[in-house]
């Protein structure tokens, strides 16, 4: 209590001025606030109030979802077909065409405009325990009706953008048809009848491989629309590539069937030399390993083992390979790639043995000729089949790489009650600060 009267006594002898003034203004708003506390109070709820209603109006204008990418792919940022993946394709001029398409809303926006409606945003910070860098497989996705969309919700508008961008990421990372499309017009190697035939023998092979990848993803898928299976898929190629290649290449040897023979001979005589050379190095190789091995130091062809560190930094004595382990290696290598060069060197003999012992009419080259149309047309046919298959099964497959899940706000959220509930406070720390300003500007006219 002393100390109070003491504080009050300093107060009031203070010489007169700012000082003293101010304080004369504090104390006069202190009084206006305990007296008139229902208006600042009012001030406070009105503001609280603006604020909630703005922040929700302005919610009811933005609608979210999450985006997961769902493949394997999509951890080292690439798409399904390996190739660099960028979420903002979302808010391309071909993600905003269709979606001005399915919204009805030509004529009315832009691409570019529309666009501008919509934001991404990773949901998690790149950059984890410091310098490592976090590729995101989830993104939050936010469509905003700025007003130049009356017709539609936000809602409504968020929902056709992920039905056109899952649309768009299908058709373009989902699969890739384009070894289907294989021409052998587009392959101008040699117009000679052999060489269509290892063409056309080539682009079987593609389809193989193919519908054999697809076989072994899913054995039991059937086109829902034609019933046919990859694995009936398979056995048509395989029949093709086991009857009809074989027996277009026996028609045309057999009858020396040459557009240049005498060309076509020279080539094959080449072909011959080059691989007995190659023939005679590998087998010169190989037999220069067998002597290395057999020369090679009895105590070394021991096991050698040497010390070596497992994962958890423990020591352990591990093998490891000796100089005829890599002499034998190597040996066998050259010795395969030897019986391949004489395969191909009794083939070519052969060839070169019937284009001089046959001789072809016209009439056989007809044939000829026929049948490598009809196996093109064949082929052709056998590669739509496989396209209209595969088309349904990736369709499906892709589907499934891309996921929306929702990404609602609570109440509290949509009303910003954290923020408006500062910014009101705010509001009334000014309005009292106007009021003692206002007090203090007026006990100071009274001083002077």
């Amino acid at each position: 209590m002393k100390e109070k009267n003491r504080f009050r006594a300093a107060r009031d002898t203070a010489s007169p001025g700012l000082p003293g003034n101010a304080w004369s203004s504090m104390r006069h708003a202190l009084e206006v606030f305990r007296k008139r506390w229902y208006l600042f109070l009012a001030v406070f709820l009105i503001t609280f109030a603006a604020l909630c209603g703005f922040h929700y109006s302005k919610g009811r204008n933005t609608a979210g979802t999450v985006l997961s990418l769902d493949y394997e792919e999509a951890s080292k940022g690439q798409t399904p077909s390996r190739t660099r993946f960028n979420i903002f394709e979302i808010r391309s001029g071909e993600v905003m065409k269709r979606l001005i398409d399915y919204a009805g809303l030509e004529g009315k926006i832009t691409p570019e405009e529309l666009s501008r409606c919509v934001s991404v945003q990773a949901t998690h910070d790149r950059s984890i325990s410091g310098s490592v860098n976090y590729i995101s497989t989830s993104f939050v996705v936010r469509f905003t009706n700025n007003g130049a969309i009356a017709a539609r919700s936000a809602e409504d508008m968020l929902s056709l953008l992920c039905k056109a961008y899952r649309e768009y990421f299908v058709e373009h990372y989902g699969y890739n048809h384009s070894i289907l499309s294989f021409d052998t017009g587009d392959l101008k190697f040699n117009d000679e009848y052999l060489m269509t035939v290892d063409l056309l023998e080539l682009k079987c092979s593609q389809l193989e491989k193919y519908v054999q990848l697809r076989r072994r993803e899913s054995k039991n898928y059937q086109d829902p629309d034609t019933g046919i299976s990859f694995s009936a898929l398979e056995q048509r190629v395989n029949s093709f590539y086991a009857y009809d290649l074989a027996r277009l290449r026996s028609y045309i040897i057999e009858n020396g069937i040459a557009n240049d023979r005498t060309g076509l001979d020279s080539m094959l005589n080449y072909k011959i030399r080059m691989d007995g050379l190659m023939y005679n190095k590998m087998m010169a190789a190989y037999d220069e390993d067998n002597k290395g091995i057999r020369m090679y130091d009895a105590a070394m062809s021991a096991v050698v083992m040497i010390p070596t560190q497992d994962q958890t930094m423990n020591y352990y004595m591990s093998r490891t390979k000796t100089g005829m382990d890599n002499m034998a290696i190597h040996a066998d290598a050259q010795l395969t790639g030897a019986a391949e060069r004489m395969e191909m060197i009794e083939y070519n003999t052969y060839l070169t043995e019937k284009l001089k012992t046959n001789v072809s009419d016209r009439t056989k080259t007809e044939k000829a000729d026929a049948m490598i149309r009809e196996m093109e047309a064949s082929l052709d046919r056998l590669a739509s089949d496989i396209q209209a298959v595969d088309s349904a099964y990736t369709s499906t497959k892709a589907r499934n790489y891309i996921s929306f899940s929702d990404d609602s706000v609570g109440f509290a959220d949509q009303i910003g009650l954290r923020s408006s509930f500062l910014c009101a406070v705010l509001v009334l720390i000014m309005v009292f600060v106007c009021v003692y300003l206002r007090l203090l500007v007026s006990d100071k006219e009274k001083t002077i």
